[in-house]
C-alpha cells in the first residue's frame, strides 16, 4: 500500500487557520444508538416541506433549461423580489433590489462581509458566545468578545475593545441569539449603533433567526433602526424556512456597499435550481409555512424547558428564548463542563460545549442545547441525561 501523502506542512494560512473538520454541523464519529441529538440547529424533519418542494420543481423546471446552468452573481432576480416581498410583509421595509445579494446559505454572506472589512491582523468584535467565532477563525487571528447582561452586548466594553484592539468590525446576533438564546433589547440596539456610527465601525447583523419568533417581544433589526446607511450588512436564510440543504440566504445593505461585496462572490453564481424553488414555494406558501414553523418550534422549546425544570433544576441556569433554535445553560460548577459532555456522550445524547462558541476557546461553563431537531420523545430524554450527568459529575 503507498505511504500516504504527507500534506501538513504544505497547507496554506488558511487551510491552518480553518477550524477542525465538522466542528460545527458534523455529529461523525458519534455513537451509533444516539438517544438524542441536541448538537446541531437541523430544522425537524415534519417542518420540511417536502410535497411542495417536490410541486415547486414539477412547476419550475420543465421549460426552463436555463435553471441548470449558472446564474448571476448576484442571484435569481426572482429570488431577490422573494426576499424584498417578506421584509415588506413581515417588517414594514421597503428596499431596493439593488441593496439585496442571494448567497449560498447566509454563511456566505457572513463570509463575505468580514472579507470585506477584515484582514488576518485586526481584530473583529463579537458576542460573548457566538455561532461567528467559526468564520470569524476563518478570516481573522483575533476576536474580541463582548460581554453581555440581560439586554445585550455593553456598549462601554464594545467602546473598550474599539479603543484598545481596533477591530475591523463588530458581528452580532441580536435576536434570538446562537447560542445564548437572548435578545437585545431595541434601547441597546439604538446605544449599540451610537458607538460604532460615532468610532465609523461596520456591524454585521447575523439575523438566521428572525421569522421564527415564539412570544415576547422582536424589536426592529439593526438594519432598520440605522435606516440602511451602509454601516449594517445584515445576513439572512431560508435555510430555517425551508431546510439547510436548500442553501440559500441573503445580506441586505447600501446599494453602494453591496457593489464592493459582490466582487468577491466568485462561485458561478447562486444555483438558479434552488432559487427557483424557494421562489414558487415562497410565493405560495410563505405565511402559511412561517406561522406552522412557529408552532412547530415554539412546542418543542416548551418541552425542553420543562425537562430541564424537572431534571437539571438547580444544578445550572438558563433563560427562556422567545425565539431561535437554542437553550443555553451555564452550570453551576464551570468546570464541570467537559465531564458532562463526556457522560452524556457516553450515554448517546450528545450537546454542544459553549467553548467552541468563543474564538479563544475559552471555557464558559456553558452548554448550548438545541430543540429544533430532536423528537418530543428525544427532548425529554436527552435532558434526563444531561440533568443525571450534572448530578453524577457533581459528585
Amino acid at each position: 500500500m503507498t505511504d500516504e501523502f504527507e500534506f501538513e506542512s504544505l497547507l496554506s494560512e488558511e487551510a491552518r487557520h480553518r477550524a477542525a473538520p465538522g466542528l460545527m454541523v458534523s455529529a461523525s464519529g458519534a455513537p451509533s444508538d444516539i438517544v438524542a441529538d441536541l448538537l446541531v440547529g437541523q430544522p425537524a424533519e415534519e417542518s420540511l416541506p417536502l410535497q411542495a418542494m417536490v410541486e415547486a420543481a414539477k412547476n419550475t423546471l420543465p421549460d426552463r433549461p436555463e435553471l441548470l446552468l449558472y446564474g448571476r452573481r448576484q442571484g435569481s432576480l426572482d429570488l431577490v423580489e422573494i426576499v424584498r416581498e417578506k421584509l415588506r410583509v413581515f417588517e414594514g421595509l421597503e428596499v431596493d433590489p439593488e441593496q439585496i445579494i442571494i448567497t449560498n446559505g447566509s454563511g456566505q454572506g457572513l463570509d463575505l462581509t468580514l472579507r470585506t472589512f477584515a484582514n488576518r491582523d485586526q481584530a473583529v468584535a463579537l458576542d460573548e458566545a457566538s455561532f461567528g467565532a467559526l468564520f470569524v477563525r476563518r478570516i481573522s487571528d483575533y476576536g474580541c468578545h463582548i460581554p453581555w447582561d440581560t439586554d445585550g452586548p455593553l456598549p462601554n466594553e464594545l467602546e473598550k475593545a474599539i479603543s484598545e484592539q481596533h477591530p475591523a468590525l463588530f458581528y452580532t446576533i441580536p435576536t434570538f441569539q446562537n447560542p445564548m438564546g437572548q435578545t437585545t433589547t431595541i434601547q441597546r440596539r439604538h446605544e449599540l449603533l451610537e458607538v460604532c456610527r460615532k468610532h465609523r465601525i461596520p456591524i454585521l447583523e447575523d439575523d438566521a433567526y428572525y421569522e421564527l419568533h415564539y412570544d415576547g417581544d422582536r424589536p426592529p433589526s439593526m438594519y432598520e433602526l440605522d435606516g440602511g446607511s451602509g454601516m449594517v450588512v445584515r445576513a439572512g436564510t431560508f435555510s430555517k424556512i425551508l431546510g439547510a440543504g436548500i442553501r440559500l440566504g441573503w445580506i441586505l445593505t447600501s446599494s453602494s456597499l453591496a457593489d464592493r461585496i459582490l466582487p468577491l462572490k466568485t462561485d458561478g453564481g447562486t444555483s438558479p435550481f434552488s432559487s427557483a424553488l424557494a421562489t414558487h414555494f415562497m410565493q405560495n406558501h410563505m405565511e402559511q409555512h412561517i406561522a406552522e414553523l412557529q408552532s412547530i418550534y415554539r412546542t418543542r422549546r416548551d418541552v425542553m424547558l420543562e425537562a430541564l425544570d424537572a431534571h437539571v433544576g438547580q444544578n445550572a441556569t438558563w433563560q427562556k428564548p422567545n425565539g431561535g433554535f437554542f437553550v443555553w445553560i451555564t452550570l453551576r460548577r464551570p468546570g464541570l463542563v467537559s465531564t458532562v459532555l463526556e457522560r452524556c456522550r457516553a450515554q448517546g445524547v450528545l450537546v454542544r460545549s459553549g467553548s467552541v462558541f468563543r474564538v479563544d476557546g475559552a471555557n464558559l461553563g456553558s452548554i448550548r442545547l438545541a430543540f429544533s431537531h430532536a423528537t418530543h420523545d428525544q427532548i425529554r430524554a436527552g435532558v434526563e441525561i444531561l440533568g443525571q450527568a450534572i448530578k453524577a459529575s457533581t459528585q
